[in-house]
């Protein structure tokens, strides 16, 4: 009796590692030349492998999940796009997980930089024209309300972006960072990962206290969108954005040059025409008080910081010198002074 429990035991073992080896090396998922797969960034082993069963790129998750264990590269699985040929086996597709076929490419967004930098950027290093990235992010200093449309309105599930005006694009809402991205990676997916950034860099704690000083995460990120191409460095941005935050409170007009700047179109010179003031675009803030239609810049983590937590100061003027520094005010009459002593 023992022997026939023992040649049991033993047969059942055979036929588990059997089964195991066959559906590891031998058993295909599909019977085709090529199957070409991609993983994303960030996500789990299980959702993965889920996913691949779905796709049919494997048979079964549960061993997908025990063979990367048992092969010890579930830590180690990179974001990519893989490619396994004939035949589509749980081995071979394991295997191509430490050699992505489809190459990846990084990207550096400049903080301040503009749709019409981003696009020009896009252009030069290849990865899409100026209008295929135009018609996913919108167009720059176009007034869309005015022209009885909706600006393009993508991705309009993500919380960053509940309270975006339809008047404008994307505009401040691209995060600027280096990213990795597939080189086959559409416009719309590399957008979708910038957006996706931005949303991340807004913590419960910043979205409380942006509701709490009675702002909307929109006027925010406009704000720090002009803080980014005023002044640089962390306190000056604090400053600046109290002085701008009271001027707006009280219905003055903010007069940023940068803004004029985005709505003429003007590169290089810091300094506005007589001629450049006049322009009618709403994103003008010396012909019209308040914030402009909407952002002007992608701004930094450091600029929004700025924008929701400025720093108390009495000066109500200021100007950044051709050498990048700031010179403060208390009233008109200082400022003169300083405009005089700096920029003349």
């Amino acid at each position: 009796m023992k022997k026939l429990i023992l040649l049991i035991i033993t047969f059942c073992i055979i036929v588990g590692v059997w089964f195991l080896y066959s559906e590891i090396h031998s058993a295909e998922a599909q019977h085709v030349d090529t199957v070409t797969f991609s993983i994303e960034d960030g996500e789990s082993v299980s959702v993965l492998a889920n996913r691949l069963e779905e796709e049919h790129v494997i048979r079964h998750a549960w061993l997908f999940k025990k063979y990367i264990v048992w092969k010890g590269i579930d830590r180690e699985i990179r974001q990519g796009s893989f490619s396994v040929s004939s035949p589509i086996t749980l081995a071979r597709v394991v295997e191509s997980l430490e050699n992505p076929s489809v190459g990846e490419r990084t990207i550096t967004i400049i903080p301040g930089w503009g749709l019409r930098d981003i696009a020009e950027y896009f252009e030069n290093e290849g990865i899409a024209s100026s209008t295929a990235f135009y018609e996913v992010v919108g167009l720059p200093a176009h007034n869309y309300k005015a022209a009885g449309e909706s600006a393009p309105q993508p991705f309009d599930d993500i919380v960053v972006l509940q309270d975006k005006l339809n008047y404008f694009g994307l505009e401040g809402y691209l995060s600027p960072d280096t990213f990795r991205v597939f080189k086959n990676a559409s416009v719309s997916d590399i957008i979708l990962k910038l957006v996706q950034h931005r949303d991340l860099q807004f913590s419960d704690q910043m979205y409380n206290d942006t509701e709490n000083s009675g702002r909307s995460v929109y006027e925010i990120i406009t704000m720090a969108s002009l803080l980014e191409r005023e002044v640089r460095g962390e306190k000056d941005k604090a400053f600046v954005s109290d002085l701008f935050w009271r001027r707006y409170d009280m219905g003055w007009a903010l007069q940023a040059d940068s803004t004029v700047h985005y709505a003429v179109n003007k590169k290089g010179d810091v300094f506005t025409t007589k001629e450049d003031r006049e322009s009618l675009s709403p994103w003008n803030t010396y012909k019209y008080p308040g914030l402009p239609l909407g952002p002007i810049s992608n701004p930094s983590l450091e600029s929004i910081m700025a924008a929701i937590y400025p720093e108390s100061n009495g000066y109500w003027y200021f100007l950044t010198t051709t050498e990048g520094e700031v010179k403060y005010a208390k009233n008109l009459e200082g400022h003169n002074i300083n405009v005089q002593k700096y920029l003349r």
